[in-house]
Order: structure tokens, then sequence, then C-alpha cells
């Protein structure tokens, strides 16, 4: 490979390496709430709240040993009923560092932290802990769902039910049954958040992560004694897991407020995101300012103007209209460049000719200096500067990388799903996920491969198009005698044409499916790009 390969190859190379490591380069959008109200998504507690003992499992109404109490709200008992659901040989046993909580709403909190901490002899909270925890959480929730209303008295122990506090329409649920549905009026769905970081203060300002988590836990220590409470390997494993799932999210970008995303140990809560403004853009950074944010609300009003309940449909379709956009801003900014580019392309036959002439240049100074002469007169005869087809790449990457953040940090493109496929997934986690009749297409299966395979299938044809054409154009020369300079750069540019297709792939593999759909849409522009502009530079090129 020569030295000119060498460094294209290279500077690929460069350029793909850069991509994997700024893709997450973008500012996270989510806010203190934002991050609260997920958090509580995951650990929304241990206690199951129903209106009557029919509710309530026989188990937990043995006599004497009743495990259900009378929920107080604002000092006085209502109809509304609690129990928490523990494994048979932690029944009414405070010490037991193996107390396992059974409810379906508390799966992520025991089988993912409490089970952890036990598999490392970590000492577990109490079911003591926990209900008192839960009953701090929901006094708390009620006196900012009051404030919300300007009556302090608003939700009050004579109207509270259990419907009014529990997630979804069902008490206790995974949250993906059948017939399950979110309750987007629920107190705890919407006020849960001061679990974790405590109510907004009057000027309107959210208290740093864990800040009232913290608070309660020195609180229910003086109350319970240290025995009962999280032992400080237990405090920092669970604040480790929390802030771990956290971190993992950004869809976080919304134009309005409303319930968005598949959070929880089963990804069936929806939680409340804030909406964010262009100056809460510009705060994250300029190009978050520039062209995240301004994506993102290209989807969100496109997505919500087809379909405002947000079914899959719409976001769809606004992925495929915004890619058109970028890809003609794209095209309206490097226009000169791409032309470059094009008409490059249209004179390979004519470089071809050149080449032909000077079989030894690869071996013989006079001969390369006379070919690279020969071909800068070809370049200029056409107007082409070749180095101005760099401003294609230097404007494509961060383009690139910000519509990326963008569509990763879409609230609309995080919630609902297209054919069971959830925009927000991976297409390798889809596909490497084989549980749940996966065969039945209950995740999108079938249509992230599919998805996958059209994504790959239109990127090869992208790519490889305009050398297929210039092959074509150069085959119907006549050739005169073996060149082995021109035969060994053919390959080399195969080879590295090969490279690029390989790695597109891999790396779309790896991508949320709205990038999948993203770069299969722009595949597409880019072949009818190449047929137009070859076509016409075919016919208007200098001989």
């Amino acid at each position: 490979m020569n030295k000119a390969n060498k460094k294209k190859l290279i500077g690929f190379l460069g350029i793909a390496l850069g991509v994997v490591l700024l893709s997450g380069c973008t500012q996270n959008f989510c806010s203190n709430l934002d991050k609260a109200n997920i958090a509580y998504a995951y650990d929304s507690g241990v206690t199951v709240y129903v209106d009557s003992t029919d509710e309530i499992p026989d188990e937990y109404k043995i006599a004497g040993k009743e495990q259900y109490w009378s929920v107080e709200i604002g000092g006085s008992s209502s109809a509304v009923l609690a129990y928490i659901p523990v494994s048979a040989k932690a029944m009414g046993i405070d010490t037991t560092p193996t107390t396992l909580y059974s409810a379906k709403k508390a799966q992520y909190l025991t089988q993912t932290i409490i089970s952890t901490a036990i598999s490392n002899g970590y000492s577990t909270p109490s079911y003591s802990y926990f209900k008192r925890m839960d009953e701090k959480v929901l006094d708390a929730a009620i006196a900012e769902a009051n404030k919300a209303f300007n009556d302090s008295n608003h939700y009050n122990a004579s109207n509270v039910t259990a419907s009014m506090l529990n997630p979804f329409n069902k008490a206790d649920c995974y949250g993906n049954e059948e017939g399950v549905e979110i309750n987007k009026d629920s107190i705890l769905l919407n006020y849960g958040y001061v679990k974790f970081s405590g109510p907004i203060n009057n000027a309107g300002e959210q208290p740093e992560l864990w800040s009232q988590w913290k608070i309660w836990n020195e609180e229910l220590k003086s109350e319970l004694g240290d025995t009962y409470v999280p032992s400080k390997e237990f405090e920092t494993l669970y604040t480790q897991q929390i802030d771990a799932v956290l971190n993992s999210q950004r869809s976080c970008i919304s134009t309005q407020d409303g319930y968005f995303g598949h959070f929880g140990s089963s990804s069936s809560w929806s939680a409340p995101i804030e909406q964010k403004s262009w100056g809460y853009a510009w705060k994250k950074g300029f190009f978050e300012g520039l062209i995240v944010y301004p994506v993102s609300f290209l989807i969100d009003s496109i997505a919500y103007g087809i379909d405002p309940v947000l079914s899959g449909v719409g976001q769809v379709l606004s992925i495929i209209i915004v890619t058109i956009i970028v890809r003609a801003v794209i095209l309206a900014l490097t226009f000169k460049s791409t032309l470059d580019q094009q008409r490059t392309q249209a004179i390979q036959p004519q470089l071809a000719k050149i080449q032909a002439k000077y079989p030894n240049s690869n071996t013989n100074r006079d001969e390369a200096q006379r070919l690279q002469q020969e071909q800068m007169a070809l370049y200029k005869r056409n107007k082409i500067n070749p180095m101005s087809m760099l401003l294609t790449l230097i404007i494509q990457f961060p383009v690139f990388i910000c519509v990326w953040g963008a569509m990763q940090g879409s609230s609309a493109l995080a919630s609902g799903s297209f054919l069971n496929l959830r925009l927000s997934d991976t297409i390798s986690s889809v596909l490497m996920n084989f549980s749940n009749n996966w065969y039945a297409n209950p995740t999108g299966w079938w249509t992230a491969l599919i998805l996958f395979l059209m994504m790959a299938g239109f990127q090869i044809l992208a790519m490889m198009l305009p050398r297929w054409m210039n092959d074509k154009k150069i085959k119907k020369l006549p050739k005169t005698t073996a060149n082995p300079a021109q035969d060994k750069n053919g390959g080399n540019m195969k080879m590295m044409s090969w490279v690029m297709v390989i790695f597109t792939i891999i790396m779309g593999f790896a991508l949320p499916a709205a990038m999948g759909l993203y770069w299969a849409v722009g595949a597409l522009i880019s072949m009818a790009q190449t047929f137009i502009m070859q076509g016409l530079m075919g016919k208007k090129t200098k001989k």
C-alpha cells in the first residue's frame, strides 16, 4: 500500500475511532428532577397499597401476625390499606440479614441490590426500615401534590384511595402484564421523586440528588437504631447501582412536559420528564444548542404532529423527514466539496487513461512526477480542488455526533414502539435477546433484524455504488499495457472501501434503532445523489 493510501486508511480509522469516542460527548440533558423521577421507577418501595382486605394475600392476614395496616395521611387513618410482601422465613423478623421482598414492584431492589448485598456478605436493612422509608416518601409526595394545588388539604385521609397512589392500574405488578397500564394521575408516580432529591423549594430549585434520602436515613437511624438501617456497605452499593442506571439514561430532551421512556426493571415505567428549552440547551454547550436541541425539536414537533400519542409511527416518519432535512442542510453547506467529489468520480476513466501512460510510476521517479503533473492538470481543467473534499468530512463528523446525541436524548423516540421495536433500544440488544418467545416478535426481534439488514444493505450499496459505476466506465477503455501501479492502487482502494463497509455494519449493529433508521434513509439519499450527480457530471466533464 502506497503512502497516500496508508494516510487515507489511517485517517479513516482515526475518524471512526473518533466517532466511537465522541458519540457520548454531547451533554446529558437530564435534570436532577428527571433523574429523581427515573430513579423512583427502579425503586418505588416495597409497600403495596390496596382499598380492601380482599386484595391482600391470606398469608399476610394470619391472626396475631397481621402484616397489613391502615395508611395514615396527615396524622389521620385513611381507608387505604398497605402491606409488605416478604419471604416466608422473614415474616415478622426484623433483624434477619436475608430479608427479601416479594412485591413485584420491588423487583429491581430485591434482585439487583439486596441479592448482591447478600452475596457480598453485607447486612441488609430491616423490614421496619423499608416500611418507615415508604411512609416518609408517601407523606412527602402527598405534601408535594397538595402544594401543586395550593391547598394543603387537597389530598387527605378522607378522600385518598389506593388508585390515587399506585403508579399502575393494578396494585402490585411488574407493569408489563396484559391489561396493566401506567396511571399518570398517580401521586407516587408524579411526586415519588422526593425520595431521591427532596421537594422543590420556594425558588423553584431542585435539591441535589440523594440529599433527601440521606437525611431520612439519618432520621431513621436515630428512630430505629443502627442495626435496622442500611450499613455503609449497603448505602454505597445502593447509590452506586442507582447512579449506574441514571448515568446510562439520556432520553431527557423533551420540548414539552410529559411521560416518556421505558424505565424500571421491566422497562414498563413512563417517567415524568421536564420540558427543556433552547436556552437550557445552550447552557449545556455550543453544539448542544446549535445542533442537538434543534434536531430533537424537529423530531418532537413532527412526531407529535403526526401521532400525538407517540405510538411509534409518528417517530419513524419524523426520523425519515429529519434525515432528509439534515442531509439537505449538509449538502447546502458542502455543495462545492460534494461537487468536487462527484467530479472526481466522473473523471476516473480519464485518470485511468493517464495512469496507463505511466505503468512504472510506482518505481520510476520521473514517470511518477509526470503522472502527478498530468493528474493535477486534469483536476484544474475540471475545476476540482482535491483538498476541498475534506470540508465534507469536517462538517459531517460533528453533525453525525450531534444527530446521534439528539436521537439518544430524544424523549419522544424513547417512547412507544414500532412493530414492537423501541427506537431507543440498540439493535444488538434486541437481536441478542432470545427470551420471552422472541420468534413471536414481542420485543421487535424480527423488526430489528429487518432494519439491520436494510441498513447494512443500503450502506454497502451507497459506499460501493460510485466505485462500481466507475469500474464499469473504466472497463470500456482499451487497455494497452499492464500497469502494476494502477492495479495496485485500485486494489488498495477496494480494500479501503470494504474496510469502511465492514466497520459501518459493525457500528450499526451497536446503534439505537433510531440511528439505524437514520443511516438506512441516509444511504438511500446518498445513492440517489450519486446517480443524479454522476449522470450530470458525465455529460459536463471536459475531455
